[in-house]
């Protein structure tokens, strides 16, 4: 927005500068090996090339944790004094308001509502108390989101983005639940898969991984999450990336899923583990 001004009878214009909206949000400190694991996760993603500034993360399935990745990655950017924006794009069934129990949440416009062309991308960002670190929220729950994914109002947010922001994290929903994940990836430099240690099915993994590929998606990675961590070792390894400490209460488990809904294959899965507990129990076993 311009406007003009005159200073000893000369005119000149003047730029004002939307104010810093301020999100008032809980957001619970995590463990110092929580911490080192995100900030290893980091530094492997500043040194897989100088143009990867748009990360996108995602997952093949619900509940592994990515959402929480997604924004302690962001944040361990923004300590670096890096301008950083999380970016949630679940428009479809986003955790992230709940979760961090945002204050302002009733009055919170966001992604869709940009995208529907409802508000400007200034309404729609919001800072938070790390002067490094913004928001832009998932909005209202849009009832076509691949339709707005591909449209050119997306592919100009990113551009916009890029070249006011040092780094985008982009918390996308699962690979394998929805297209939506794919589309945003192809907007970004970079994707790296989450994958729940000891519950993701390596099918549906190296399915996900399929789908990235077909789509012409760089891979940076894959993390391994809630792995755990133990006397002597930091929980996480070369190749399969890093591991967040399910004894810590990091990764928030199934309370906070997606909403999408169990396949009738993991149904019938979970029934058949019932029943042969049952019968372990009976032997003696």
């Amino acid at each position: 927005m311009k406007g003009i001004y005159s200073v000893e009878n000369k005119m000149y214009e003047k730029t004002y500068v939307p104010e810093r909206r301020i999100a008032e949000m809980t957001i619970p400190p995590a463990p110092f090996l929580v911490n080192e694991a995100v900030n290893t996760l980091r530094g492997n993603i500043q040194l897989s090339g100088y143009a990867i500034k748009t990360i996108c993360i995602t997952s093949a399935q619900i509940h592994e944790g990515k959402s929480a990745i997604s924004f302690r990655l962001a944040k361990s950017f923004a300590a670096l004094g890096k301008r950083t924006i999380f970016l949630d794009c679940d428009i479809r069934n986003s955790a992230i308001l709940s979760r961090y129990k945002v204050r302002q949440a009733k009055y919170i416009y966001g992604l869709t509502d940009f995208l529907c062309g409802e508000i400007s991308m200034q309404d729609a960002i919001w800072g938070t108390k790390d002067p490094y670190l913004d928001i832009l929220f998932a909005g209202s729950i849009a009832p076509n989101p691949s339709e707005l994914f591909s449209g050119e109002l997306f592919r100009g947010l990113m551009r916009e983005l890029r070249g006011q922001y040092d780094y985008i994290i982009v918390d996308t929903p699962p690979v394998n639940a929805v297209i939506d994940a794919l589309l945003i990836a192809k907007e970004c430099d970079g994707t790296v898969l989450v994958v729940e240690s000891g519950a993701s099915e390596r099918r549906q993994s190296m399915h996900a991984v399929q789908q990235l590929n077909y789509a012409d998606v760089k891979m940076l990675g894959v993390v391994l999450n809630k792995t755990g961590f133990h006397k002597g070792a930091y929980g996480y390894g070369y190749g399969y990336g890093y591991g967040y400490g399910q004894k810590y209460g990091y990764g928030y488990g199934q309370k906070y899923g997606y909403g999408y809904g169990k396949t009738k294959e993991q149904k019938e899965k979970k029934a058949v583990g019932r029943r042969r507990g049952k019968t372990k129990n009976k032997s003696g076993g």
